[in-house]
């Protein structure tokens, strides 16, 4: 079968005997109508698994490095998420937040915290589950001629904790999907604030479709930039939008009355919300039908 994860072919030993030739069945099937692969066949097929057409003493331990890498990947996007999260809760961003219950304590010595607990504990619990395919690999690299046992004892551990962690981590991220809060007020802040530098692009490509030499534009943007920034840190409200509006350099291919609405960096998004969906869609397509039904009842 193949795992939805990693897309390799996970498959188990099946019956080859101790050291993988098939000897004993091959003498015990002498004679019958079966031989020891299709014996193999029909026991593996009852059980719904693949058999590796080659294996020695053990499977090969690599296909334990491809599970686990599988699980460490879609760790480490979890934890770019929450991880953004994390930075996008705090000041000054402020947009988002995870849930906060109306009697949540967030720390013991300040009681106006709001730390992101769930985020924070996706991010552990993930650093762990990265680890895990180390082990993963030293099992499989070190199996001196597939004779040696000393990853037994791990294998016991390794395995399962990476899917209960794995499952915890989904579980977490799925809380804070559902209960995200967006904070209009910080946006439209960091829009007005910060938003009208990345705005920029579009008053120098209305310049550029007006004839402007598109290298100079970006030199006069650059120093009016520059100075906005300037008094931003010292406090002062951000006076791009009128420095470049009164900058000749720039109203000779942008009306300066065109300048501010130019700026207003809110819908400067171009076909994101498009891709956004598609790929929404994309996956909800991906889905198997049991999770697809497991998805409509809103159990995924």
């Amino acid at each position: 079968m193949n795992c939805a994860g990693c897309g390799q072919t996970c498959a188990a030993r099946g019956l080859k005997s101790a050291v993988g030739t098939s000897a004993s069945y091959t003498q015990l099937l002498e004679g019958s109508a079966l031989t020891a692969r299709q014996l193999e066949a029909q026991v593996m097929a009852s059980l719904g698994l693949e058999a590796f057409p080659v294996a020695t003493q053990t499977y090969p331990r690599k296909q334990d490095w491809l599970v686990l890498n599988a699980l460490a990947g879609l760790c480490a996007t979890l934890h770019k998420f929450a991880f953004d999260l994390r930075i996008l809760q705090s000041p000054p961003f402020g947009e988002w937040s995870e849930p906060f219950g109306e009697k949540q304590v967030g720390s013991s010595a300040m009681p106006f915290k709001r730390n992101p607990i769930t985020a924070e504990n996706i991010d552990s619990l993930a650093r762990l589950v990265a680890a895990l395919p180390r082990v993963a690999w030293d099992n499989a690299a070190l199996s001196l001629l597939e004779r040696t046992l000393d990853d037994s004892a791990n294998r016991r551990l390794l395995l399962p904790e990476a899917f209960l962690l794995t499952d915890e981590i989904l579980r977490r991220a799925q809380g804070l999907v559902e209960g995200m809060h967006f904070w209009t007020g910080p946006i439209e802040r960091n829009l007005r604030d910060y938003g009208i530098f990345a705005a920029t692009e579009r008053v120098l490509m209305a310049a550029v479709q007006a004839g402007g030499d598109r290298q100079a534009l970006h030199e006069v943007i650059r120093e009016q930039s520059l100075a906005a920034w300037a008094a931003l840190q010292a406090g002062r409200a951000n006076p791009l939008a009128e420095l470049l509006a009164a900058d000749e350099r720039i109203t000779q291919f942008v009306p300066a009355d065109a300048v501010p609405g130019l700026l207003d960096a809110s819908g400067h998004v171009g076909d994101a919300a498009e891709r956004a969906l598609a790929l929404a869609a994309h996956l909800r397509s991906a889905l198997t039908p049991a999770s697809t039904s497991m998805y409509e009842q809103g159990a995924l």
